[in-house]
């Protein structure tokens, strides 16, 4: 888990300017188990406070520059969100890195530490 120290101290109810999706997709298969449809349901859309932390640049295997920015997001406790959930936040797709945490356990705030993947164009 990540320090989230002055993050959270400083953040009010306020703070959660901005709206983001949180979506899964539910894959439907055929008679032979083949996925013939990968849906995107959305789980809930809530208030949100969106930081981005860092950048940096990869070589990835194909010998291709990649740019990751880093996000932490504070939005209000919840429990439903999952490991393998996107968050969507002004047209962009971010992956969680890791699963959603409650910050400071005190059952106010959770954290979604995201990652969004941009190629060199």
């Amino acid at each position: 888990m990540k320090a989230t120290g002055n993050i959270i101290n400083n953040t009010s109810v306020d703070d959660l300017s901005e709206r983001i999706k949180i979506v899964y997709f539910e894959a439907q298969r055929n008679n032979l188990g083949d996925i013939i449809k990968n849906e995107e349901i959305t789980r809930c859309e809530v208030w949100a406070k969106v930081l981005p932390l860092s950048a940096k640049r990869n070589l990835d295997s194909s010998v291709e520059l990649t740019n990751e920015i880093i996000y932490r997001i504070v939005v209000r406790y919840r429990t439903d969100i999952l490991p393998d959930d996107l968050i969507i936040w002004r047209r962009k797709k971010l992956r969680q890195t890791i699963p959603a945490y409650d910050a400071e356990s005190r059952k106010i705030w959770t954290i979604l530490e995201c990652v969004e993947m941009v190629k060199d164009g």
